[in-house]
């Protein structure tokens, strides 16, 4: 089953239809409505690179709408690229569709030293293969959000993710004040609601190497979790 939920910005008298599509083009599953579930029979998961033969699987979410107004018809399609997997976090294991999922990767960063930082095709596609070629099932996206092309190529790929927010020099007592808890949360917000849809993001990351031992650092990252918690 997949819940989806979808905003209409500007029109009262619009009509939606929903549509999954799996991989060759074939509708699986349909719906109306800003917002319903879909069922999906016989459903393909996405699996974590190295955990299947065929990793990566993505559907394609599409949203047609129509809307009426003054005599004209204007219609919109926006399609999402969906992957379908479950995560759960038991007291010994971190389960990705009921099976053990072990972390095996590293901190990326988006520079190189051919370009330097930036959007880079590619750079990306390298960095991809150099992934797979160590072996590695995943990566951190230290520090701070990355381009949603890298996290598309993640989804295709079945690489895990664990998405970071800028949140870095949290180091001292200053740095939990309530400006920064403020801009901290609307930056987790924004983390947030760009990136949960994306099949290859299990984690959110709060912070890099914060001083979490302050006493002020547990009422601090428990608003972040509340936000991720509402978001998401």
């Amino acid at each position: 089953l997949i819940s989806y939920q979808v905003s209409v910005l500007g029109s009262l008298n619009s009509t939606l239809k929903v549509t999954l599509s799996d991989k060759d083009g074939h509708s699986v599953a349909s719906s109306t409505g800003p917002s319903g579930v879909l069922k999906v029979m016989d459903v393909s998961l996405w699996w974590p690179y190295l955990m299947h033969e065929s990793p990566g699987y993505l559907y394609s979410m599409e949203v047609h709408m129509t809307t009426a107004s003054e005599g004209s018809v204007c219609e919109d399609v926006y399609a999402l690229p969906v992957g379908i997997r479950t995560v759960q976090v038991t007291n010994t294991q971190f389960l990705i569709n009921s099976k053990p999922f072990y972390f095996h990767g590293v901190n990326k960063h988006e520079d190189a030293d051919i370009r330097g930082k930036g959007l880079d095709w590619p750079l990306i596609v390298k960095d991809f293969n150099l992934l797979k070629w160590l072996g590695a099932n995943s990566f951190r996206t230290s520090h701070y959000p990355y381009a949603e092309e890298i996290l598309q190529m993640a989804d295709r790929h079945g690489i895990v993710v664990i998405d970071e927010c800028p949140g870095v020099g949290i180091a001292d007592i200053r740095s939990f004040g309530n400006a920064s808890l403020s801009h901290h949360l609307v930056v987790m917000d924004e983390l947030v609601r760009r990136d949960k849809n994306h099949a290859s993001v299990v984690m959110w990351s709060v912070a890099n190497e914060p001083a979490a031992e302050m006493p002020p650092a547990g009422f601090y990252f428990k608003k972040g979790h509340g936000v991720v918690m509402v978001t998401s």
